[in-house]
């Protein structure tokens, strides 16, 4: 399993293991399908879904082609900043960095 795309999971709240399927390896989280997979690396769908919850915290997910900046609103502060070598690999690196700084914040 990506483990980043288990740091994604667990960011958008879902959790293992699935308490209708504790055999499996499905993720949950209540009022929504169980995924069997996570596609964050590989679908913009599903990478979409975390830039709209960064911005949901009050940050602003700025994307120009390979370079991608995430502001908090609140203090203007660049708190990511990527360049990859393409558009969605951007993304998906600044989304990890934004994961593992936000995880480190006091609650």
């Amino acid at each position: 399993m990506n483990v980043d795309n288990k740091l994604i999971a667990e960011f958008l709240g879902y959790s293992q293991p699935h308490p209708d399927y504790p055999d499996t390896t499905y993720w949950y989280k209540k009022d929504f399908p169980p995924l069997t997979i996570l596609s964050f690396d590989t679908d913009w769908n599903w990478l979409m879904q975390v830039v709209e919850a960064i911005n949901d915290l009050n940050n602003v997910v700025e994307i120009h082609e390979n370079h991608v900046r995430i502001v908090n609103n609140f203090k203007s502060k660049v708190l990511v900043d990527v360049v990859e070598g393409t558009m969605k690999l951007a993304v998906y690196q600044a989304v990890i960095e934004f994961i593992k700084w936000y995880n480190e914040q006091p609650k």
